[in-house]
């Protein structure tokens, strides 16, 4: 007879194919949709996470012990493997008396001063508790004291932005409090994350141009710092964006009406989304047609100047307009900026799924790409959306192969498990 913990080894061993051959549309799309739930739920920080000890409760490097976490008593911590939060330990804290030492543990890290920082928990509590929370935490401004604990046996997240007000730390968690605590009150903890906030926007660019013709200007800029790094450029058009560029210095406006002043200017973005001063405004007057409009040469006519058809008008800064369907055996679009095989360089600055969340929650759409307030104002450029989209994809792809990578580390643990459990039994 084996035993339960035997048959979830050899359950979750057992491969996707072994469901109905009757059905293989729906082992497809299950697997689909299985392997995007775990992308989805990885919430990973490989940059500034701050949470780096090996422990049961770490985002990263998940083990089996209690390290970095600490007492000033006698309170009972250790790793437990019973419905954790995420991955296969959780950290459990149990009170052996009501003294206020044994009722806590702690987490001590470095930081900078006036620093911003992002600290989620997840917490629940167990069979016994006693108005737990989140207390006296040290070094830092912006904490609630104390933060009251839900005493539900369901996991629950608790996310803090505090101000660093000395270069440690420490954070603190009760299981009771001083007249209702109790021995044996007992907490759990997990997916403890601490990172840095980016807040800091990036300083103005300095625009110029490069060359002015009658129906475009090149532009060309200096000087955006960022305290993480810059990421994207804005270029405004009379106060309406015009495109988002990637990490470069020079572009070109097109599709502009000749003789025409227009205002341009460009902002700095960071990988949070951060946007900088704008710029330095520049007002531009392109060249004025002169001479015969239309020309023929080597039997191909061309018009210098804006073309309507089926109207009389024509939106600012477009060369043609066309107020009925369009047909055509093939478009090209041909781009200035750089296609985003960038994303797959080595030095790429991926954005972690942790920031990609919080920048959904806060901006509500995708890092660098339009809001839907945007298009419906200005619409979108096909050619520049392409763009956008692919570098989305790129970005998917490589968290899908990552999360292929995490999925195969845990199928050799799980086999390495299953060849314990038979050496035992000899």
């Amino acid at each position: 007879m084996r035993s339960k913990y035997e048959m979830l080894v050899l359950r979750l061993k057992q491969p996707y194919f072994a469901l109905p051959q009757a059905f293989p549309a729906v082992r497809a799309k299950g697997f689909f949709l299985i392997l995007l739930l775990l992308w989805l739920g990885t919430q990973r920080v490989f940059s500034q996470q701050l949470h780096t000890h090996s422990n049961a409760a770490s985002l990263d490097n998940e083990d089996d012990t209690t390290s970095g976490w600490w007492t000033a008593g006698s309170t009972i911590i250790t790793s437990d493997s019973n419905d954790p939060q995420q991955g296969s330990y959780a950290l459990r804290i149990e009170a052996p008396s009501t003294a206020d030492n044994d009722r806590n543990f702690r987490y001590t890290f470095n930081a900078i001063v006036d620093k911003v920082y992002t600290i989620s928990i997840w917490v629940k509590a167990g069979a016994q508790s006693a108005d737990p929370a989140f207390a006296s935490w040290e070094g830092v401004t912006g904490f609630t004291n104390p933060t009251h604990i839900t005493t539900g046996t369901t996991w629950t997240e608790y996310n803090f932005n505090v101000t660093a007000t000395d270069t440690t730390i420490v954070l603190k968690i009760y299981t009771g409090s001083g007249s209702n605590g109790a021995v044996g009150d007992v907490l759990f903890i997990d997916s403890v994350s601490i990172v840095e906030s980016d807040t800091v926007p990036p300083t103005a660019p300095v625009l110029s141009t490069t060359n002015i013709t009658n129906s475009s200007v090149g532009l060309s800029w200096t000087g955006a710092t960022d305290d993480v790094g810059v990421t994207n450029y804005k270029v405004y058009k009379n106060g309406v964006l015009e495109k988002t560029l990637g990490d470069i210095n020079s572009c070109e406006v097109t599709d502009l009406e000749s003789g025409t002043t227009y205002n341009i200017s460009i902002t700095a973005l960071d990988l949070a989304g951060n946007e900088s001063p704008t710029s330095n405004i520049l007002s531009i007057t392109t060249n004025s047609n002169s001479g015969t409009i239309w020309t023929l040469n080597n039997g191909v006519a061309s018009f210098m100047g804006p073309i309507a058809v089926g109207t009389t008008e024509i939106p600012s800064g477009y060369g043609m307009s066309v107020a009925d369907k369009l047909i055509a055996e093939e478009v090209r679009v041909q781009l200035s900026e750089a296609w985003p095989d960038y994303v797959f360089r080595a030095d790429y600055d991926l954005m972690s799924l942790k920031a990609v969340k919080n920048h959904i929650r806060t901006k509500g759409h995708l890092h660098n790409m339009p809001s839907a307030d945007q298009v419906e104002m200005s619409g979108f450029e096909l050619g520049e959306m392409n763009r956008l989209l692919l570098e989305k994809i790129e970005e998917l792809f490589l968290h899908v192969i990552e999360l292929k990578e995490e999925n195969l580390s845990q199928y050799k643990k799980l086999e390495e498990l299953e060849q314990q459990l038979k050496n035992e039994k000899r």
